[in-house]
């Protein structure tokens, strides 16, 4: 079913104010998100596809990984983002290792076997068909690339200074409302992903998958940014109507984050903490257009250089 009651969108369904949050996010999760990266062990001179990369937040941290003779493909839905990513790389050490392309994750715009390695960050939540994806996403792997996934799940989601009976009813649901969201027009989310990517990974046919879990934990006093993303996913969890909770309820979860008065997050004992999963599989198949000879159209090049490979800049979005 189209999607038809989103309100106050950009042109691919995502709130106006998405990028914003998508940066306040990042920022607050800043030292957890390196960490990431430096345990993927990521080898220099790689050809990356950052697969839905929004504005580009994760490049800078990719771009390190990999080195000044690796590459990296952003990919993304979102012209909006995109155009912010680009201009976010702009005069920075890693401008010439990066360009920006406008594409689904199953449909990759590059030659089949060639990436040695797809990244995707936040993304798998709004998959309605995971297994699929990343299945699809692999014939772009060369044998023994890798696709690495991280996500959220909010099912490890806890504050400590919060009634858990009220947060179970919250959590709850929303976790309902999400399972029949897509009935009623909304897009598909599923913010308790996290958990699921490892099985999703061996169905969709990688092997010696694994799974690597960081937890975030924040106590008073909080950063800015991270006040800021937990007000915002307060008010998301109850958003679309929360039609599955109580007013008494969807009162006293918002006085808990909003009230000036009352508001947990000032509290000398308030503590959060949440899960994210990052889960890497290894692609083993073999396309047939790999034993094609030297040259053959659609065959990519074993020898070739990373930038060679993908044709650097042949066709850029910008």
């Amino acid at each position: 079913m189209a999607v038809d009651k989103l309100v106050h969108v950009n042109e691919c369904g995502l709130p106006l104010n998405a990028i914003e949050w998508l940066e306040t996010h990042h920022r607050s999760k800043a030292p957890e998100r390196e960490q990431m990266i430096w345990d993927l062990h990521l080898k220099p001179g790689s050809l990356l596809v950052d697969a839905g990369c929004g504005p580009g937040l994760w490049t800078p941290l990719l771009a390190r990984a990999i080195g000044p003779k690796g590459h990296i493909i952003g990919v993304d839905i979102s012209l909006e983002a995109l155009v912010i990513a680009q201009r976010r790389s702009m005069g920075k050490r890693y401008q010439r290792q990066v360009e920006y392309k406008q594409a689904v994750l199953d449909h990759l715009p590059i030659e089949a076997g060639s990436a040695d390695l797809i990244f995707s960050a936040n993304v798998s939540q709004y998959l309605p068909d995971p297994i699929s994806t990343f299945a699809a996403m692999g014939r772009y792997l060369v044998p023994g690339g890798r696709t690495v996934i991280k996500d959220i799940d909010f099912g490890t989601m806890r504050f400590h200074t919060i009634d858990p009976g009220l947060q179970a009813r919250i959590f709850q649901s929303r976790e309902r409302w999400e399972q029949e969201r897509v009935e009623h027009g909304y897009a598909f989310e599923d913010s308790w992903v996290g958990s699921k990517l490892a099985g999703y990974l061996r169905a969709a046919g990688y092997e010696n998958v694994q799974e690597k879990c960081y937890s975030i934990r924040r106590r008073y006093p909080l950063a800015k940014d991270f006040r800021s993303y937990l007000q915002g996913i307060a008010e998301w969890f109850v958003c679309e109507g929360a039609p599955y909770l109580g007013d008494a309820d969807l009162q006293s979860w918002l006085r808990c984050f909003l009230d000036d008065e009352h508001c947990v997050l000032d509290e000398d004992s308030f503590v959060s903490e949440e899960t994210e999963f990052v889960v890497s599989g290894v692609w083993t198949k073999s396309l047939p257009s790999l034993n094609c000879s030297a040259g053959q159209r659609g065959c990519a090049s074993t020898t070739a250089s990373s930038g060679q490979r993908h044709g650097m800049y042949s066709n850029p979005l910008f």
